[in-house]
């Protein structure tokens, strides 16, 4: 299941990252871009830990997509040693590209497979998440 799942992850990522080369946002990026889409002006730290990320990596992604015009940080106003990230009208317009990218993705990942089994292998996705988080 492990070799399995690395595998599925690798594809998907790479899937994603081809088909948004010209933007330069890639799968990392738009696990940011959707993120912020829901939460808007949060804490980098709360994008950290919602995406698994380590401070070093999203730093360096954050980095990546302030220049490509994308998001903006701003400071905390309640404590001057956060930052708060938000996206600009580039970012809301990627999100909205996004979202069709990963709407045509879904449609071929389930496509074969009734909606008890999409159900089944959501709740298990969901089940390794939560392994995950609660063993850190």
């Amino acid at each position: 299941m492990i070799f399995l799942l690395f595998n599925a992850d690798r594809t998907v990522r790479r899937w994603i990252d081809a088909r948004s080369a010209d933007t330069g946002i890639g799968a990392a990026g738009a696990g940011v871009l959707f993120y912020l889409a829901g939460h808007e002006n949060a804490l980098i730290g709360d994008v950290t830990a919602a995406l698994g990320a380590s401070p070093s990596g999203i730093s360096g992604l954050v980095n990546r997509l302030e220049r490509g015009g994308c998001v903006t940080r701003s400071p905390d106003p309640d404590d001057a040693r956060a930052v708060r990230l938000s996206l600009t009208p580039r970012g809301h317009a990627s999100v909205a590209r996004a979202h069709v990218l990963v709407g045509d993705l879904n449609e071929q990942l389930i496509a074969g497979f009734t909606a008890s089994e999409v159900d089944v292998i959501g709740r298990w996705l969901e089940h390794v998440s939560r392994i995950s988080i609660n063993r850190e």
